[in-house]
């Protein structure tokens, strides 16, 4: 049987997170990092909504339900930086425009 070697192991926990972005445990595996990291990992996770729905507005249903759902720890990190508008603004993912979120390009 293929066995993933034990060098490889922590790109291969990297790839599912990823891969598997709407499992809860996936917040969990972030909280687990340093907070910088936590930080792009929720950057990123914003950036694939951006990418699959367009531009949206900040309190759109699906970037508050998805922020909602997240562990508490997750949300004071948010939280700590000023909140979910200041936190994707603090990215340079991320851009206002005309009240819409949208991904910089």
């Amino acid at each position: 049987p293929f066995v993933i070697p034990e060098h490889l192991r922590g790109q291969l926990e990297e790839f599912e997170a990823l891969c598997d972005i709407s499992n809860s445990n996936h917040y969990q595996r972030l909280l687990d990092n340093n907070p910088d990291q936590t930080c792009e990992s929720l950057y990123e996770y914003f950036s694939q909504i951006l990418e699959k729905h367009g531009p949206m507005e900040m309190n759109n249903k699906l970037l508050v339900g998805e922020y909602e759902h997240f562990p508490e720890e997750a949300r004071k990190i948010v939280e700590d930086e000023g909140g979910l508008k200041s936190f994707l603004l603090k990215s340079l993912h991320f851009v206002m425009v005309d009240n819409l979120i949208c991904l910089r390009k």
